[in-house]
């Protein structure tokens, strides 16, 4: 008896479920109408734009959209805050509520993107609709569409949710994705806000510098105008305050409003702001003083600033105003395990917990990108939810996932569509979340990369290794960078690629996907150009580029330029530069080459981290990268002189010496290099000097200084290397020490 009233009481359910079903489409038509308010605001117009758009292009039927003043029918999509339904529930800036209630289906939304985020939550969770990426969307073809009960209210924990890359800047992506970008929430249309780092813009050093050093800092004794402002000085207070109201009475909608440290370290040391220091146990102090001071003239913006690097640790007395917001950045930190297991980001958990207990206005500035090598295997996926889900637990409700989410970079559209997810619920399954996106973006492909994916994971866990954002794949060529591994990961791509060799579109999403491990497999070939999994190999006693090492490059490089990837690295290094310097780098100067192998001496040693294996280095062949770790020389803020023996007089008609820039890592050209040649070592005679402009200001650029002797016999060469010893008026750090790198001394 007990087991019929059971099956009577499911069989009424399913009957109240079948009654309560709305069909939406039936057969590719439908009788329903999408209503939307009489005033309706944009968000509420593109909303309803969206589900018509999405309805016709899965049944082939459109439904008009109107406006609520017209009479109530029985089939409606209700979308907004019409006239037909009040929504009781806070929904907050970006919640919604979707429902259906006597036939209707009702969505509503909060009062910044919520109706939207309703909608295209709507079309993916009960319509099976997907955008994975900005190019790329599933939307299945179904010419009857029905829905059954719907009550489904949500409200995101993060109401600030950024996702930083070139993705979201797509209108289409970044609502399907439910995101935010900086310039939704800091700028005001073309205009651009006050983000970060903002010293230099509320006080510019151009401006006040030379007539008022006393407004920046005091460092060892001497005032600068590449560090941070002097924070107790009035005046610097009063011209701060004064550009902050002049820029919001332009742009009066603008909420967040940031008064942040420069990008340095170089804090103010005079007595006043080390008195404020002390007060607070550091240099936090000092910021969070004067940030308070500024709050408190404005008291319907938010105030931002920074707790990075010098300033991550809380202050002991100072609390911040209720209308500041604390940035607090993880910049420092592994990221091959969650934060909260990881032993050496102890003193990070001991940070976000003092800052939670003295602000409930916290952002979360989280890196998950190599800066280095944005095509490089980086294995960190399974950190991501577990860090959203410890930023929340200490109070966070905003975050900026700093992952440069651009096309090629290491699973950019994997990370961007999985890091939406859990911005908006951190208790999404991720697992559940990955294996769909691998499905929906690989295809028949699916299978093969999420192996790759696990072993790649997998075999970086076992290695116990440091993951750094300014690592590079060379330092993981033993563990999961290792040749035997490579060649599986290989084999994966292989297999993957075969299962969608007839989808030209998918299969490019695949090479896409393989273009980290031949990144990574180049750049660790380039440490060992001719042991066994370097470019060359010995044949015939002659050193011969493998051809399969070339093929490589020219492959990497075709995918690049067929899907207009263009962003390597932070730095500026592009796949053109990548390409073109690598086969530079390849061109081993052996055959032809007097100072192959030949002795070098110098009259300064090169900085400890960038010597190498030594002078040696300057004639092994081998030519530097674009990246200043490899096969570089470099000294900091010096003169250089070079000395080649050739061990022999030789006829000599050309010598050539290679040096580096790279302005965001403090190296510049030198100002000069003179060449000189000599038969006795001791007597030299001059063969040319060659000068770089002091303007000169390529961000990233190698050089070769090429000197004709006119076939001149000698035996020693030597180069007087002229350094630029600081950094140039040009540059954002001008007067710091700078650097000057050198490699490969060829002569013909």
């Amino acid at each position: 008896m007990k087991l019929v009233s059971i099956l009577l009481f499911q069989l009424v359910v399913i009957q109240v479920m079948a009654q309560n079903k709305l069909q939406l489409v039936t057969n590719g038509k439908s009788n329903y109408s999408i209503v939307i308010p009489e005033a309706a605001t944009e968000t509420e117009k593109q909303a309803a734009q969206v589900m018509q758009e999405y309805l016709s292009r899965m049944s082939g039927a459109l439904l008009p959209v109107i406006s609520d003043k017209i009479t109530s029918q029985a089939k409606e999509i209700i979308i907004g805050n019409t006239n037909r339904f009040k929504e009781k529930n806070n929904l907050e800036e970006d919640g919604y509520h979707i429902s259906t209630v006597n036939g209707k289906l009702i969505i509503t939304g909060g009062y910044g993107k919520g109706v939207m985020n309703g909608v295209v939550s709507f079309l993916e969770d009960y319509l099976g609709c997907r955008k994975f990426s900005p190019d790329a969307e599933y939307v299945p073809v179904k010419k009857t569409i029905a829905v059954g009960f719907i009550n489904n209210k949500q409200v995101p924990y993060n109401i600030i949710r950024v996702v930083n890359g070139n993705f979201p800047y797509n209108e289409q992506y970044k609502n399907w994705r439910k995101l935010h970008t900086i310039a939704d929430k800091w700028n005001d249309g073309a205009w651009r806000g006050y983000y970060v780092h903002t010293f230099n813009r509320l006080v510019p050093s151009t401006e006040y510098f030379q007539s008022h050093p006393e407004y920046f800092s005091l460092v060892n004794g001497k005032r600068i105008h590449y560090g941070q402002l002097c924070l107790s000085n009035p005046v610097v207070f009063e011209i701060a305050v004064k550009r902050l109201k002049e820029d919001m009475l332009a742009h009066p909608n603008i909420k967040y409003w940031s008064v942040s440290q420069n990008d340095n370290y170089d804090y103010c040391q005079c007595s006043e702001c080390k008195k404020n220091d002390d007060i607070d146990g550091g240099p936090t102090g000092s910021v969070i003083q004067f940030v308070n001071r500024v709050a408190a003239l404005f008291p319907d913006k938010i105030i931002t600033t920074l707790a990075y690097q010098y300033t991550r640790k809380a202050p002991l007395h100072t609390k911040p105003a209720k209308n500041v917001m604390i940035t607090l950045c993880t910049i420092e930190l592994n990221r091959s395990l969650p934060i909260e297991r990881d032993s050496t980001s102890a003193s990070f958990v001991s940070d976000i917990k003092d800052w939670s207990t003295i602000s409930s206005n916290i952002m979360l500035w989280d890196y998950e990108i190599q800066f280095t090598n944005y095509l490089c295997p980086f294995p960190l996926f399974h950190t991501l939810q577990p860090n959203i889900q410890f930023f929340n637990k200490y109070g966070v409700r905003a975050q900026f996932q700093q992952c440069n989410i651009t096309k090629g970079a290491e699973f950019a559209e994997l990370k961007a569509y999985l890091l939406s997810k859990l911005l908006w619920n951190p208790n999404a399954d991720a697992n559940a979340v990955i294996d769909d996106f691998m499905k929906g973006y690989y295809k028949q492909a699916a299978p093969f990369l999420k192996s790759y994916f696990t072993l790649l994971h997998s075999e970086a866990a076992k290695s116990k290794q440091r993951l750094d954002i300014y690592g590079s794949p060379v330092w993981n060529a033993r563990t999961f960078l290792s040749p035997a591994l490579l060649a599986q990961y290989y084999k994966l791509f292989e297999q993957a690629e075969a299962a969608v060799k007839d989808q030209p579109e998918v299969l490019q999403r695949v090479k896409i996907a393989k273009l980290p491990v031949q990144y990574a497999d180049m750049e660790i070939a380039k440490t060992q150009m001719f042991g066994e999994n370097g470019w060359y190999k010995i044949e015939n006693g002659k050193y011969m580029l493998k051809p399969e090492r070339k093929q490589l490059l020219e492959d990497f490089y075709a995918v690049c330029k067929d899907n207009n990837i263009v962003e390597l690295n932070e730095n500026g290094l592009t796949a053109d530069i990548f390409y073109h310097s690598t086969l530079r780098f390849i061109d081993v100067q052996v055959e032809g080459n007097l100072a192959f192998q030949k002795k070098v001496t110098g009259s300064v040693t090169p900085a400890e981290q960038y010597t190498g294996t030594g002078f040696s280095m300057l004639t092994n062949g081998v030519k530097g990268t674009d990246d200043y770790k490899i096969n570089w020389l470099g000294w900091e803020g010096k003169d250089i002189v070079l000395t080649l023996d050739l061990e022999k007089e030789s006829a000599i008609k050309q010598i050539g010496i290679s040096a580096l820039q790279s302005t965001k890592s403090w190296i510049v050209f030198p100002s000069k290099i003179e060449c000189f040649i000599s038969s006795d070592g001791i007597n030299f005679t001059t063969c040319g000097v060659q000068a770089i402009d002091s303007n000169h200001q390529v961000p990233q650029e190698i050089k070769d200084f090429v000197f004709n002797p006119n076939n001149k016999t000698a035996r020693f060469i030597r180069f007087n290397v002229t350094g630029t010893k600081e950094l140039p008026a040009w540059h954002n750090y001008h007067g710091n020490r700078s650097w000057v790198f050198i490699d490969e001394i060829i002569v013909k």
